[in-house]
């Protein structure tokens, strides 16, 4: 443990695990207080509150307190009284998981807010008396099991997608219990359970086999006897409150309800504060001060000169310095930007490392040093002066609804590989040999039928031609798919001896092949303020691979919107930038073109770059600067409408075009887009 040599530290552990009633730590801010909790809670393991005031604190703090080593989980609020949207059944399970943990006697910290504290829960007794456990071999009634989940608050469905959803068909039960992270199938032989196994929601096959089941009510309690969370809390568990004020905190219901200060009754309390507070009220147990010297930490937002600096200086002066990484490779660009700057770290497991500077892999929202210690910690919002936003991944498998298709309704048009456009008329479920099976029912021309196993679903997608009512449906068995499919053939066969050639030629022209990635692409990189998915970093290096290659580039990038298709853009543009090279960036619509301005230029602003606008926004005296910048060179990255497409428009060095929705330009727009083209390195 990191601060147990430290005595101030020492004495409030002490005092915490005898049981103190009222503990209040001054002296620690931001994820320094995660460090003193999570230590406290793990040296004297038993289940914890922590209350703070908003969700953002509770998303933070556990965040912190994982990162710290406690085993910490947050407990979701109830939604708004005026909620009128869909119900969120995740929430809910959470909460089941929660409840389940705690009464298992496990040494738990939740992290709540004050209106979570108020999400009525059914009791302790009639919880533990509903939690159901299904084995291979038990022998159960399936009707009273159906009647159990829906007493238990399980919705049922035609195909199960979602946590808190149960399906029947046949001998067939999926229950997606909170227990698990994925959904269970349930095989029955009559009334006995002979085989258990998890599925995946999209693709609905099994993936594993499970040796029980444990399914957890997810009822909605609804009268004034229902339980909170501090019910299911031990009396010795104590409660940390984030700040003094939350303790005069009411729930929203009343206001005769009471403070949570009275609610917490005789609980050990702990208050944490950046000075000494106030003392105690009367009546109210004596304040017991702990007082902890940590300090904030300098912000260099991206000026890794003076991180070096600042490093050098730390090492000297006996100091061990833990830089924090949100990943694997982002650990990797931060190690290679600070070696390029004369700084050599290692990559270490825990804060307790005895190297003087190592690199974490952790999610950490701020840094702090411990002087007393000689520790400073720093995080990528210190470094690059902007939190990460790493992808929040649901705690329970959820599937995909066309892949799973309960996004088709009967009626609905399909298209099988082999046999063509049909019409889908729903699920069916047929034995075959001794087993129960699911078939989707496919209706072709003269009401002929095929029943599709549902494992062969990658067979059939929906229908995504013109006008569905003018869409004919095709003859079981007939050839007129079978010549459909042989003149699309033919088309792509074209298209691909066009483009074969197009690329031959293109393969022996000489372009420019640009320079391996410099430490400027490395830092312009690494502080991007999101995790790159894996789709996401290959189209990266694809382009770039390309851009190096010394082969004129076409390359389409693809995605949905917020997939991350701008990012690719603008690595692409900065290491064109880097090589000398102007890049000109086509949108089609004005506003488009101011909202990629903006973003070029927070991005590129670091960077002695030049990045100007090119619409009908601007001013003919500004549009002239722009265009006589280009044709000087002293533009690098220009963003523009159909403008840039005028005769007036020169480059001096064009190495990179970027046309965004490029469906959207005209025919004669694309002609001069090819003159463009030609000129590019």
């Amino acid at each position: 443990m990191l601060l147990q040599q430290w005595a101030p530290f020492a004495e409030l552990a002490k005092s915490f695990a005898e049981g103190g009633a009222c503990l209040r730590i001054t002296g620690v801010d931001g994820a320094a207080r995660a460090l003193v909790l999570a230590e406290l809670t793990t040296t004297h393991p038993r289940p914890a509150l922590i209350v703070v005031g908003t969700l953002t604190d509770a998303h933070r703090l556990t965040q912190d307190l994982r990162f710290f080593g406690a085993n910490a989980a947050e407990f979701p609020e109830p939604e708004p009284r005026l909620w009128h949207g869909g119900h969120h059944r995740e929430a809910d399970a959470e909460r089941a998981v929660i409840c389940r943990r705690l009464q298992s006697g496990e040494p738990l910290v939740v992290v709540a807010t004050a209106a979570a504290l108020d999400a009525p829960l059914p009791s302790p007794a009639e919880f533990n008396a509903s939690v159901l456990r299904i084995a291979p071999g038990d022998a159960l009634d399936r009707e009273l099991l159906l009647e159990t989940l829906e007493h238990g608050g399980y919705e049922r469905v035609e195909t199960v997608v979602e946590v808190g959803q149960w399906s029947v068909r046949g001998g067939i039960v999926d229950i997606f219990s909170p227990g698990h992270a994925s959904p269970a199938r349930l095989e029955f032989f009559g009334d006995d359970v002979e085989s258990i196994r998890l599925f995946d929601p999209t693709t609905q096959r099994s993936v594993s086999v499970l040796d029980e089941l444990v399914v957890l009510s997810l009822r909605e309690p609804g009268g004034p006897g229902d339980a909170r969370l501090l019910d299911y809390l031990p009396a010795a568990a104590p409660v940390v409150v984030e700040e003094e004020k939350l303790l005069d905190a009411s729930p929203e219901e009343g206001a005769e309800s009471p403070a949570l200060a009275k609610r917490l009754g005789e609980r050990q309390l702990v208050i944490l504060g950046l000075v000494t507070g106030a003392g105690p009220a009367a009546g109210a147990p004596p304040v017991e001060e702990h007082g902890l010297e940590t300090s904030g930490v300098t912000k260099f937002t991206g000026q890794f000169a003076h991180l070096a600096s600042e490093l050098d200086r730390w090492r000297h002066e006996g100091f061990r310095v833990r830089l924090v990484a949100s990943d694997e490779r982002q650990r990797q660009h931060l190690g290679q930007i600070l070696r390029e700057h004369g700084v050599e770290t290692v990559p270490v497991q825990t804060l307790e490392a005895p190297e003087p500077l190592g690199l974490l892999v952790g999610e950490c929202s701020s840094g702090f040093s411990i002087p007393a210690l000689g520790i400073v910690l720093l995080t990528e919002q210190d470094i690059f002066g902007a939190r990460r936003r790493t992808l929040r991944r649901p705690k329970y498998q959820r599937g995909a609804t066309i892949t799973s298709f309960s996004d088709l309704a009967v009626g609905d048009l399909v298209v099988h590989e082999d046999h063509g456009i049909a019409r889908y008329r729903g699920l069916s479920t047929m034995t075959v040999g001794d087993r129960d099976a699911d078939f989707l029912l496919l209706e072709y021309a003269e009401k002929s039928q095929l029943y599709v196993p549902i494992d062969r679903l990658d067979l059939v997608s929906k229908y995504l031609g013109g006008d569905a009512s003018e869409a004919r449906l095709d003859r079981l068995g007939g050839a007129s798919w079978q010549r459909v499919k042989e003149s699309v053939r033919a088309a792509l066969r074209e298209m691909a001896e066009e483009l074969l050639k197009l690329y031959a030629r293109r393969t022996v022209a000489d372009g420019h092949g640009f320079s391996p990635d410099q430490p400027w692409q490395r830092e312009f990189e690494a502080a991007f303020r999101f995790e790159e998915t894996p789709d996401q970093l290959r189209a990266i290096e694809d382009t770039k691979q390309d851009m190096e290659s010394g082969r004129p580039m076409d390359r389409l990038v693809a995605g949905d919107v917020g997939y991350g298709k701008t990012e690719v853009a603008l690595r692409g543009a900065f290491k064109a930038v880097a090589d000398g090279m102007q890049v000109a960036v086509l949108v089609p619509t004005t506003v488009l073109a101011h909202q990629h301005w903006s973003t070029f230029s927070d991005r590129f602003s670091p960077f002695p770059v030049r990045v100007e606008l090119l619409s009908r926004f601007r001013s003919a005296k500004e549009q002239k600067a722009v265009v006589e910048g280009l044709a000087l060179g002293t533009v690098d990255v220009v963003i523009g409408t159909h403008r840039l497409l005028s005769k007036d428009v020169k480059f001096k060095n064009l190495g990179l075009l970027i046309v965004d929705e490029e469906h959207r330009f005209g025919v004669a727009h694309k002609e001069r887009m090819k003159q463009l083209r030609t000129t590019c390195r």
